[in-house]
C-alpha cells in the first residue's frame, strides 16, 4: 500500500491587496517526484475539498533552492469544483503573484497552461502588481441564446432553459441577445450588457443555465463544448467620457459572473473575453485598456486590468493581437494537504 503524501498549499485573494476581498484561490505545490502520484481524479477531489471557484496545481522542481534557476517556466493545472480548465484568469494572476513575489522566483517568466504558455512579469519594477500575456483564440459564435431558442421546439429542455433566465425583462433581453464569445477553445461567455447598476444588482445567483444541454448554441467543430457562463456588465464611464491614452481608448465596467450555482468574485478570463469582443466589434485599432470591477454585490470587490492591441485581418476585420491581464494578490493562509 502506497504511503500517503503531504503537499504544501497556499491560499491567496486575487485582484486585491486586501485580505478577504478579491477572489480566493488555492495553489497546491507539486514537486516533480510526486507528480506521478497525483492523478486527475485526485486533483479533482482536492479542488472540491477547497471548494473555491478554482484551484491551481503548481508543478515545481524537487529542489527549487538548488536547481530553480535551471528553467524559467513552471507548469500549472487549473481545476474548478467540476472540471479542469485550459485557462482561467484569476488563477493565472494569483499564481504569477505567488511565484514572482511571495516565493521570490524572479527568474520564472512563463506559466505553462493547457491553453499554452503565458508570459508573466511585474507591471512595474518593484510593484506587487503582475501582468500576464494571455493566450487567446477570440471567436464570436453565430448564435445568440435567443436565436437558438427560436429555432427550438417546445419541451422539457426549453422549459428548463427559460426558467433559468432572469425574471427582469431587461436582464432577460440582455441574456437572449448578448453575443456568445470564446476567449480560447473551451472557455466561452455569454456577454450580457445591462442598462444600469440597479439591474446588475438584480441578477439572481439562484438560476443556473445548463449550457451543456444546449447543443447547437456554440459553433460546430473545435468550438463546441467546454466551460460556458453568463457574464453581466455595465459601463461605468459614458462613451463621450472615454479617455484616450497613447492612442488607445480606456473603458471602465462593473461586472458579475453568476453560474455553476454560485457567484464568482473575479473572472479574469471573462474580462478578457469582454475586452477582446469590444476591441474587435468597436474596431479599436489603437488597442484599448479596460478597468473592470467585480464582486461588489457579494462583498468581495476585485479590481481587474485588461489591455489589448489589435491588427487588421485579411478581410479588413479587426483581430486581437496581444492580450494582457493584470492585477495583484495577497497571501491569506499556508498549510499542508494529505493525499
Amino acid at each position: 500500500m502506497a504511503q500517503p503524501i503531504t503537499l504544501t498549499y497556499l491560499t491567496v485573494d486575487v485582484f486585491t491587496s486586501t485580505r478577504y476581498l478579491g477572489n480566493p484561490l488555492a495553489v497546491v505545490l507539486v514537486p516533480a517526484s510526486l507528480r506521478p502520484r497525483l492523478t486527475q481524479d485526485t486533483k479533482q477531489l482536492i479542488a472540491r475539498e477547497f471548494n473555491f471557484s478554482e484551484t491551481v496545481f503548481l508543478h515545481t522542481l524537487d529542489d527549487e533552492a538548488r536547481n530553480g534557476l535551471s528553467t524559467t517556466s513552471r507548469e500549472i493545472d487549473i481545476f474548478t469544483i467540476e472540471e479542469e480548465l485550459p485557462f482561467a484568469g484569476h488563477p493565472t494572476v494569483g499564481t504569477a503573484y505567488l511565484v514572482l513575489n511571495h516565493l521570490g522566483w524572479k527568474h520564472v517568466d512563463t506559466l505553462v497552461t493547457k491553453a499554452g504558455p503565458i508570459a508573466i512579469r511585474p507591471i512595474l519594477k518593484g510593484s506587487a502588481k503582475v501582468k500576464a500575456t494571455i493566450p487567446h483564440a477570440v471567436h464570436v459564435h453565430e448564435q445568440t441564446l435567443g436565436g437558438w431558442l427560436n429555432g427550438m421546439e417546445g419541451g422539457e429542455t426549453r422549459e428548463m432553459i427559460e426558467a433559468a433566465l432572469s425574471d427582469d425583462p431587461e436582464i432577460r433581453e440582455a441574456e437572449l441577445t448578448g453575443p456568445v464569445v470564446s476567449i480560447v477553445r473551451g472557455m466561452t461567455f455569454l456577454l450580457a450588457k445591462l442598462p444600469s447598476l440597479e439591474h446588475l444588482a438584480k441578477v439572481s445567483t439562484a438560476k443556473r443555465l445548463h449550457f451543456n444541454k444546449m447543443g447547437g448554441l456554440l459553433d460546430k467543430g473545435e468550438w463546441e463544448g467546454g466551460f460556458v457562463s453568463r457574464y453581466y456588465y455595465v459601463p461605468t464611464k459614458k462613451e463621450e467620457e472615454e479617455e484616450e491614452s497613447a492612442g488607445r481608448k480606456e473603458f471602465k465596467f462593473r461586472t458579475r459572473m453568476v453560474e455553476l450555482g454560485f457567484e464568482d468574485p473575479a473572472t479574469g478570463s471573462a474580462a478578457c473575453a469582454l475586452a477582446s469582443y469590444l476591441t474587435v466589434s468597436g474596431k479599436e485599432m489603437g488597442g484599448a485598456r479596460f478597468e473592470v470591477t467585480q464582486g461588489v454585490e457579494m462583498g468581495r470587490q476585485s479590481e481587474i486590468e485588461v489591455e489589448t492591441t489589435a491588427v487588421e485581418g485579411e478581410n479588413g476585420e479587426v483581430k486581437v493581437k496581444d492580450l494582457y491581464l493584470g492585477g495583484t494578490a495577497v497571501v491569506v493562509t499556508k498549510g499542508s494537504i494529505y493525499v
